[in-house]
């Protein structure tokens, strides 16, 4: 307890406190003759107070007792109160035990803002009514709600005295006089006022205070209402304030996005200006380059025309030349029939090498030349111009697939030509050769020769009709190039369009376009006979029923089952395209026969730059080594031409050996070593199927 009542006379002293209020004693002391304070940390904070805080000390509303803060000096003040005060308590009860309560927690409150609050209303008390005679607008007086009413004391002489002006309804002020008379102390201690006197006074004014009590609960409640209303107004006005703000901000925001916006454009055309600028330039200097170029043009068009003018005066000149020298046949081709009978060791059978319809071929050699000597039938011509004529015409035909005329024979009615060493392709496809079968590559790669012969003799404003294709007059040299022969046998398409073959050879009728018995030879009866050739191609079977079984076999959707596979295994969708364009050829009707330029060329053309090494199987001799039958075509590399060991599937859709194609491709090429079309890409995939059926082959006894 001593700590407490030390700790409230420090606080006083530190804080400088010139007036506080303290419970006497406890309720429970109280009596109506209660005149001197009971409570002992009240008497201690008496006397031990410093003597600048005047403090009261009441118990259960009523003054007990009052330490006046100065000795020696009588103040009589006169407070002007107004009409309207808020609501006070002057003194709160407290029991002992509140009290105490209230003394053990002072450590824990805030005692600069206790402080604080009593040094500022002590003072408004004294203040709150302004010249004017209007209540006070201090934040304190509005705000501390109830507060402690003070009177004032006079501190110069023994008695002091309060006086109260009180203003009433008419408007005057009242005057109202309290006198405490207080015994002076000690020179040092405080002075201390009678108490019987000060209760009595007290209570003869606490009417008067009730009165005021409850004029001030009036002014309380209007000064609430007005500031509810006030701050009401002022919320509402906050309110429209913020969205009036909102609304200059979001307004602010939109311009400010505008104006980026427009930056933003700007920079935009700038950039858009300045490249346009650019452009210009460049245009100007591309058109100062065009000029430029024009004039230069212009300069070597006239300088082209010129030397134009002159070619063309040389070619006339060179076309009269020839037309001069046309009329004689070059000695080089004009052979004696003592040469012929020289060269074939006077018809010898052992040179005989072939007969067919318009004659017997022999073998021989002439001034150094191996060739091939056909001896024509004496009936087939009327006279020796009109043989020198068309000798003359076939001569001057030349294509790379066409068997060359070296020369002719008048007497003997004998035409020589260059000699093929690899047979015809009837040999080859009925089994008559000692060679391996053609591979099927190398079979499309015949086709799409036959056709650009087909196409070479047919595009001519004078065109040529072969009239006798088939196999055994397709010949093949000794890189397997195939080349047409007996061209022009049949004739040229002569002015009353008849037929002068011979009928009696039943193999070159089933050739031969079915209407020309009716009519004269036509370029569609060359697209019937190589539609033919092309079926005997893809399945090497007779041709008396070759139309009927390939029909047949389409119809019943079996392609593969008439294929020859002598030629290795065939890739099943172009065969079927050409398989439909062979019957397509074969047509009866001419009219509905296949295009050879629009429809048949387009798919033997990738067919066409084939190497014909490389489509050969030469594998004869690793074939006897391994004392087994012919070995499978796909099992053979088509560049090393050995059985595969690590086929890999290239973009064409061909297997290769890796090491092979791998050095095809290393090597620069980015073309197909079978179609020599460009590929696709250069990955390469392990064909693993072929891996395992190469293996089971070779570990068969």
């Amino acid at each position: 307890m001593s700590d407490v009542k030390k700790g409230i006379v420090r606080v006083i002293s530190e804080h400088g406190i010139r007036w506080l209020v303290m419970g006497a004693a406890a309720e429970e002391h109280y009596s109506k003759n209660l005149s001197e304070l009971k409570s002992s940390k009240a008497i201690f904070v008496c006397q031990q107070a410093p003597v600048s805080c005047q403090i009261w000390f009441p118990c259960k509303s009523s003054l007990i007792w009052t330490r006046c803060e100065d000795v020696g000096s009588n103040l009589s003040r006169l407070i002007k109160l107004p009409s309207r005060i808020n609501t006070c308590t002057l003194f709160p009860q407290h029991s002992e035990e509140d009290e105490d309560k209230g003394a053990e927690s002072l450590g824990s409150l805030d005692i600069d803002k206790t402080v604080a609050h009593d040094q500022d209303s002590a003072p408004s008390m004294m203040n709150e009514v302004n010249t004017d005679g209007s209540p006070s607008n201090s934040p304190t007086e509005s705000q501390d709600s109830p507060c402690s009413i003070l009177p004032s004391k006079s501190l110069d002489s023994p008695s002091s005295s309060s006086s109260f002006l009180l203003e009433d309804d008419s408007g005057e002020l009242v005057e109202i006089d309290d006198k405490l008379d207080c015994d002076k102390l000690d020179g040092e201690n405080p002075k201390q006022c009678g108490p019987e006197e000060t209760l009595e006074e007290y209570r003869a004014n606490e009417d008067v205070s009730e009165l005021m009590h409850k004029d001030e609960a009036s002014e309380c409640s209007y000064v609430a209402e007005l500031g509810q209303k006030r701050k009401k107004e002022l919320s509402d006005l906050l309110i429209q304030q913020r969205q009036e703000l909102e609304k200059m901000q979001d307004k602010q925001n939109e311009i400010l996005s505008e104006h980026q916006l427009v930056e933003n454009q700007t920079f935009f055309l700038e950039r858009q200006l300045q490249e346009n600028y650019d452009a210009e330039k460049e245009l100007e200097e591309k058109i100062i380059q065009a000029v430029d170029l024009m004039i230069s043009f212009k300069e070597k068009r006239d300088m082209l025309r010129i030397e134009r003018d002159n070619a063309l005066e040389e070619a006339q000149r060179y076309r009269k030349l020839i037309k001069e020298d046309a009329a004689a046949i070059p000695t080089s081709f004009s052979f004696s029939f003592l040469d012929i009978m020289e060269a074939t060791e006077h018809l010898d059978p052992s040179m005989k090498i072939g007969e067919g319809e318009f004659g017997s071929v022999y073998k021989g050699i002439i001034r150094q030349t191996k060739v091939a000597i056909r001896m024509l039938f004496s009936g087939g011509y009327q006279s020796d111009a009109a043989f020198e004529h068309e000798v003359e015409v076939l001569s001057r035909v030349r294509h790379p697939n066409l068997v060359t005329l070296v020369g002719a024979c008048t007497e003997s009615r004998s035409l020589i030509y260059e000699f093929l060493e690899n047979g015809s392709l009837e040999d080859h496809l009925a089994g008559r050769s000692k060679k391996h079968p053609l591979p099927w590559q190398l079979r499309l790669k015949i086709a799409s020769e036959i056709c650009s012969v087909l196409l070479f003799l047919h595009s001519k404003r004078c065109f040529i009709v072969h009239g006798n294709l088939k196999p055994s007059n397709i010949l093949l040299d000794g890189n397997f190039v195939s080349k047409i022969s007996n061209l022009g046998m049949t004739g040229f398409q002569n002015k009353d369009g008849r037929d002068l073959s011979r009928k009696n050879n039943l193999e070159a009728s089933l050739y031969r376009d079915p209407r020309v018995a009716r009519g004269r030879y036509t370029r569609e009866s060359d697209v019937y006979s190589f539609g033919i050739v092309l079926l005997r191609l893809l399945t090497a079977r007779p041709v008396s029923s070759l139309v009927r079984d390939v029909w047949c076999a389409m119809e019943a959707g079996s392609v593969e089952t008439i294929l020859d596979y002598s030629a290795g295994d065939w890739p099943l969708e172009p065969v079927k395209r050409l398989i439909s364009l062979g019957l397509k050829c074969c047509q009866e009707d001419r009219v509905n026969r296949a295009d050879l330029g629009t429809e048949v060329w387009p798919v033997l053309k990738p067919y066409s730059h084939l190497n014909a090494y490389l489509c050969l199987d030469s594998t004869s001799s690793h074939m006897e080594s391994k004392g087994r039958g012919r070995i499978p075509s796909h099992f053979v590399c088509p560049i090393f031409q050995e059985v595969m060991k690590d086929p890999y599937i290239a973009a064409d859709g061909f297997t290769y050996e890796l090491d092979a194609i791998k050095g095809w491709l290393n090597s620069g090429h980015d073309t197909s070593p079978m179609t020599n079309l460009k590929l696709d890409n250069c990955e390469l995939i392990p064909n693993y199927a072929l891996y395992y059926a190469i293996q089971e082959w070779e570990q068969e006894p």
